[in-house]
This record gives structure tokens, sequence and C-alpha cells, in this order.
């Protein structure tokens, strides 16, 4: 399958959701890999989900971690193709994370100087944020199907960020918001 724009789903917690997303044609798919966080998935999860999945690039979401020295486990553990992370992890850092990176910019963030991520992550409601698509690959997180057609006319932005979902019981997820936005994307 073929979607109409780039796009990343992230806080992947099931196979279900790993599975479809990568069929759907998604380009890169994110896991929470910080203990102790909302979504976290463990590096066996991971590796059961990374066994059934091919195509997308994967991406370890960051959010969370309090200590650079976590950094080196995360890598061992889960071998991403790239990192997700806000400023704070990026301080934490002290730099440029060694692999390619999606920093992501809350409302009334700016783009530290020096700052070169493979894409940005942006809320959708702030328009200086929107703005940063004239410069660096931006990717729009979205929630609701009202917004995705709206952001493929505006045509300035690389593609959209989804979230994944919990399933109701191992196997069974009702997709709703994340299948509406993916089938509105299909080129089929």
């Amino acid at each position: 399958m073929a979607l109409r724009t780039f796009v990343k789903v992230g806080s992947i917690t099931n196979l279900s959701d790993a599975r479809y997303c990568a069929g759907m044609g998604a380009d890169l798919l994110g896991f929470r890999v910080v203990p102790g966080r909302d979504n976290h998935i463990t590096p066996k999860q991971y590796q059961e989900i990374r066994g059934w999945v091919t195509g997308p690039q994967i991406v370890a979401e960051l959010y969370g971690m309090s200590d650079a020295a976590m950094w080196s486990g995360i890598q061992e553990d889960y071998r991403p193709d790239m990192v997700e992370l806000s400023l704070h992890e990026l301080s934490i850092l002290s730099g440029e994370p060694p692999l390619p990176y999606i920093l992501a910019l809350a409302p009334g963030e700016q783009m530290p100087a020096g700052s070169n991520p493979a894409y940005v992550l942006i809320d959708p409601d702030d328009p200086a944020l929107l703005k940063l698509a004239e410069k660096y690959p931006v990717l729009v997180m979205v929630q609701q199907t009202s917004l995705v057609q709206s952001l493929l006319d505006g045509g300035s932005m690389k593609g959209l960020a989804l979230q994944g979902g919990t399933e109701d019981r191992p196997g069974l997820r009702e997709y709703n918001e994340l299948a509406e936005i993916l089938e509105m994307l299909d080129t089929d």
C-alpha cells in the first residue's frame, strides 16, 4: 500500500498496531523506550514485535530520559534507526544524538541554533511552529481526521505524525481515528 504523505506512528505498544501501520505503508514506527514512562515497551516486547514487522524505520522515543548514561543501554537493547526527543532530552545528551533524530517542539519553543534534525515534530495549533516547514522537514501531530485534509492542502509539511493505541485484549484493537486517517491517506 502507498500513502499520500510521509507518516510516522508513535507510542506503539503492541504487535497489532505495528503490523497494521506497517501494512498500511507508514514510514516510521515509534516505540517509547524509557522505563517507567507511559506506553513504555520493554526490550523483550520490542524484539517480539520487531520480528514480525518489516518496512518502516524504527524510532526510539526518548521522552522522559533523565540521564545521558541511559542512552547506551537503549541503543544496545533496541537498535533503532533514529530517535525522537524533546528539547529536554536533547539537553541531557549534551548535543545532537549519534543517530538521525526527530526533534519534538512544544508550542512556544524555538529551534536551537545549530540543530540539524532529520524531522521536526510540531503541534498544528502553533502557527509559529508551522513556519518551520519553510526550513525543516516538519511532521505535524494529528489525532483527528478533520485536520488531515487541510494540512495536506497546505503542502509545506513533510508528513503527519499519528499515535498508536492500546489493545482491548491481545490481537483485538478498535482503530477508530488511526484507521480513518490512514485510510484517508491510502492511494489505492
